[in-house]
């Protein structure tokens, strides 16, 4: 049997104050610190970010109001401690919730010492490991946290949120968040509402300012290990940095919603993602591109094909595109391109990537689109925004389809010398300077859209 772990503190959340005491007395006496007990879900939320214990029992009944498995859940999301559970009840659907928060342990009552001392030493093992191969999240110091539901009701407060905000924790639970960014922030309770919409829909965090004192603010969706959100947490610092007034933020916020509203007019996907592939914006196409793909995957957050050799593929694409964010000034960089094909159709996923500049971690847009797609490029719209002949919108259709010069010369049945010679005259017209760069242009440009233009006489 493992040894002890005399150093590990331990968080008892129980309702019952004799069965919390009587565990209490059992832990000590297996050499565990007992850094405290909790009576209900909020106040083990709580004392979850307050103490930061090693590990956590916790019973899944815990009487009227939250219950030990949703507690488990928001403290496994915001501070990533391990819970393991303790429960008299084996009712499927229950357990079936409990599997979902991935604990780190179940201990069955009436259980035995060896029982409880097995379970938590393989938990805080695990533990020990996780975090070999991560660096912990540090919480600032002084640090408020207002945690909601799905739709947007508070369901938790931490009393440095009730110092920094000066409300009380029984003034604010069940109160709709919108209404507290209104009076926080300064802004319409319907800006707030989409603020916090954004965040619960996406994987942005947004930053709010409170005064030149309190500009710091993060709203950030809570999400469980499956990458299901959950609800969103605000998190109130007293840390100073660069001043935003209400109403400049107010701006922003409008320019970032009117550009979403126009991603998602466009008639392909647009899809947002860092070099490792984790997914930070979509537009509705490229929603239901992943909705309904066969060959893509959205797992905890990252993108990926189900296909092996295809997720290599999309890998390879992206670590390019990145590649020219790095050697590329920002007005020239141009874009990869790669097809995916569809298991029994007919058809191609296309990507087009386009490397944002950056700082940091380099992002890159992907372009998701069918082929051949939502729509055909028109003959005659390409005809009269880049001035094509009939000859070079078949061949600009073909390769959008994916093809390779080869292929789209065999295609439309013409030797590959006369497609090339086809070819120069496209990229006299349309000013690219490269098949990646011509896709990218027409795909994205006026030719995309489903317009009808008329000549003028």
């Amino acid at each position: 049997m493992a040894g002890k772990v005399a150093t590990a503190n331990i968080l008892v959340v129980e309702d019952q104050r004799a069965v919390a005491g009587a565990l209490r007395m059992r832990l000590r006496g297996l050499g565990y610190d007992v850094a405290g007990i909790a009576k209900d879900g909020n106040e083990a939320i709580e004392k979850a970010g307050q103490l930061r214990p090693d590990l956590i029992l916790m019973d899944i009944r815990l009487g009227d109001g939250m219950d030990g498995i949703e507690a488990a859940h928001r403290i496994r999301a915001q501070y990533d401690i391990p819970v393991v559970y303790v429960s008299a009840y084996a009712d499927p659907a229950l357990l079936d919730r409990a599997r979902a928060t991935e604990p780190a342990g179940f201990i069955n009552k009436p259980f035995t010492t060896k029982d409880l001392l097995t379970t938590i030493n393989l938990a805080l093992h695990r533990q020990r490991q996780a975090k070999k191969a991560r660096a912990p999240e540090e919480e600032p110091a002084g640090e408020g946290v207002i945690t909601t539901d799905r739709v947007g009701l508070i369901t938790f407060v931490n009393r440095h949120a009730e110092d920094l905000t000066s409300w009380s924790r029984d003034s604010l639970l069940g109160q709709p968040l919108a209404g507290v960014l209104s009076r926080l922030y300064g802004v319409a309770r319907e800006d707030a509402a989409a603020i916090i919409r954004r965040a619960l829909t996406t994987s942005e965090e947004q930053m709010l300012a409170r005064s030149a004192e309190h500009n710091s603010d993060r709203l950030v969706a809570l999400t469980d290990r499956r990458g299901e959100r959950f609800g969103v947490a605000l998190h109130l610092t007293s840390v100073m940095t660069h001043v935003v007034e209400p109403a400049a933020l107010a701006s922003m916020q409008q320019t970032m919603h009117a550009l979403r509203f126009v991603f998602d007019q466009l008639p392909m996907g647009v899809v947002v993602v860092d070099n490792e592939l984790k997914l930070l914006h979509c537009n509705r196409q490229a929603e239901g591109i992943l909705t309904k793909s066969t060959v893509l995957a959205l797992s905890d957050g990252y993108l990926s094909a189900t296909d092996a050799a295809d997720g290599l593929r999309l890998q390879a694409l992206v670590a390019a595109a990145g590649e020219r964010a790095s050697r590329e000034a920002a007005p020239d960089v141009t874009s990869e391109i790669c097809a995916l094909d569809v298991p029994g159709h007919d058809r191609r996923l296309v990507f087009v990537a386009t490397p944002v500049p950056s700082e940091t971690n380099a992002l890159v847009a992907l372009l998701v689109f069918e082929s051949p797609g939502y729509r055909e490029l028109s003959t005659p719209v390409l005809n009269q925004i880049y001035g094509l002949t009939r000859a070079e919108a078949k061949l600009v259709q073909s390769l959008a389809q994916g093809f390779s010069l080869e292929q789209a010369a065999h295609h439309l049945g013409i030797a590959v010398n006369t497609a090339r010679t086809h070819l120069k005259h496209i990229f006299s017209k349309t000013g690219a300077k490269r098949q990646s760069e011509l896709i990218h242009e027409v795909e994205t440009g006026p030719a995309a859209f489903p317009i009808k233009l008329t000549r003028r006489h």
